[in-house]
């Protein structure tokens, strides 16, 4: 009888135990549902203003299928905060993707979406032209590129309250920092927080950079390069390992620079005339892709060499800004429109949308897939997606219709596994208890 007992009592354990240990192995850190939004920044009256969305799983054939839920992002900011923005031009997600960040290049508001419901919760105006917006590893403030205003603002921020705090004293004052090798201190889009910490790289319009210590009040430049050793208007950067990457586009060039962790510049990779107007930037496995615009191409390096390996044609006209599936199987790259609003000649597109790459040989290479168009394909189109993102986490269930937890922000961080795990624990003492009483009974 004593037996008996037992065998049930370990094979309890047993059961409570193998569960978890087949679902931690069988999904890995970066599977899972994930959604693509797209933003369209041409003005409201011009059918532009809006935010569409796309499930993963719409873009993985060689068929778009479905529908993609578009957003009219000046309806969602109106009585929010200080109101709706002039044409949402870059986008990015906070480190957990509970909230997405909306930058308005033809005002300075800065949009902060709830992803779960894709509701605006907060719209605060830091000034001129807010040109990016981007969180900080911790969460805990957001840089925006005032470009116009040549101002550094800073947004104190706590997303699980959904509190955000903007002081206009706090501004780091770019144009008083102009002189011979700074002449346009206009800050573009990558204020890249570097590793965990809170220092920033910030490119400028005419050219040079700053790095810049964002949590001392008032922020503080603590490194420095020119314009004669960083290219005007930078628009992309890269963490990879202990080096930071810095890209350079214009009209007439495209470049690339490599930091170390100390500040210091390595390399200079220029790309010209290959590529023209470098813009969007994004990691594919152990490569660094960079897409040129007005050249239709993106060049991939080695970041291990920080040699040029490849060269990616054909993936579109005016391409811009990109981003990776969270498995990086698939890349995402936003096409311009033929009347583009932005970027001048080097952004005149054909076809407003977005192209998605098949990624090839670990990264080295890709395939266009698959066109998904936005709006009007005529070449008096008003159609300009700009903006591109990847939301990872994305919970397999659908859109809650009410609103969640404030901060929770509709990801799996709470599901069946935190049940599952206190399953194992039972499991586990109760297969220790019998393994104890089994030597117990047996002495």
């Amino acid at each position: 009888m004593k037996r008996a007992i037992l065998v049930v009592w370990l094979a309890l354990g047993a059961l409570l135990v193998i569960p978890v240990i087949g679902s931690r192995s069988s999904v890995s850190a970066d599977s899972g549902p994930y959604e693509v939004w797209v933003i369209n920044h041409a003005g409201a009256p011009q059918g532009g203003g809006q935010l569409h969305i796309y499930k993963g799983d719409q873009l993985t054939g060689d068929t778009f299928t479905g529908t993609p839920e578009v957003i009219d992002l000046q309806a969602a900011a109106a009585g929010v905060g200080d109101g709706p923005g002039v044409r949402p031009h870059l986008l990015t997600f906070n480190s957990t993707f509970s909230h997405a960040l909306i930058a308005n290049v033809a005002s300075g508001h800065v949009y902060f979406m709830r992803a779960s419901d894709r509701k605006i919760v907060a719209s605060i105006d830091v000034g001129d032209q807010a040109h990016g917006a981007l969180a900080a590893p911790d969460d805990s403030m957001v840089l925006v590129a005032n470009q116009n205003g040549k101002r550094l603002a800073r947004i104190m921020t706590d997303f699980s309250r959904e509190s955000f705090v903007y002081n206009p004293g706090d501004d780091l004052k770019l144009f008083a920092m102009e002189d011979g090798g700074y002449p346009d201190n206009a800050p573009i889009c990558p204020m890249m927080f570097v590793g965990n910490t809170k220092k920033a790289y910030v490119t400028l319009r005419g050219g040079g950079l700053y790095v810049v210590n964002a949590a001392s009040t008032p922020m503080l430049v603590t490194a420095s390069y020119p314009n004669t050793q960083v290219a005007p208007a930078g628009c992309g950067g890269w963490q990879v390992g202990g080096k930071m990457y810095i890209n350079s586009g214009t009209a007439t060039s495209s470049d690339l620079y490599v930091f170390d962790s100390n500040d210091n510049l390595k390399k200079h990779i220029p790309f010209t005339p290959l590529g023209k107007d470098a813009h969007g930037l994004a990691q594919v496995g152990k490569y660094l892709w960079m897409a040129n615009r007005p050249t239709g191409n993106i060049v991939v390096v080695d970041t291990e060499t920080d040699q040029h390996v490849n060269t990616i044609p054909n993936v579109g006209a005016a391409l811009d800004l990109m981003d990776v599936s969270p498995d990086g199987s698939r890349v995402f790259v936003a096409l311009r429109g033929p009347n583009n609003l932005t970027g001048g000649p080097p952004a005149k597109g054909q076809t407003p949308g977005f192209a998605v790459l098949r990624v090839e040989d670990g990264g080295r290479s890709g395939t266009r897939s698959l066109f998904v168009p936005i709006g009007d394909q005529s070449p008096t189109s008003t159609s300009d997606p700009h903006a591109v993102a990847v939301r990872r986490g994305v919970s397999a269930a659908a859109t809650p219709t009410g609103l969640p937890r404030t901060g929770d922000g509709g990801l799996s961080t709470y599901s069946s596994g935190s049940l599952m795990g206190w399953a194992a624990l039972v499991g586990a003492l109760m297969s220790l208890a019998g393994a104890a009483w089994a030597r117990r009974s047996a002495k």
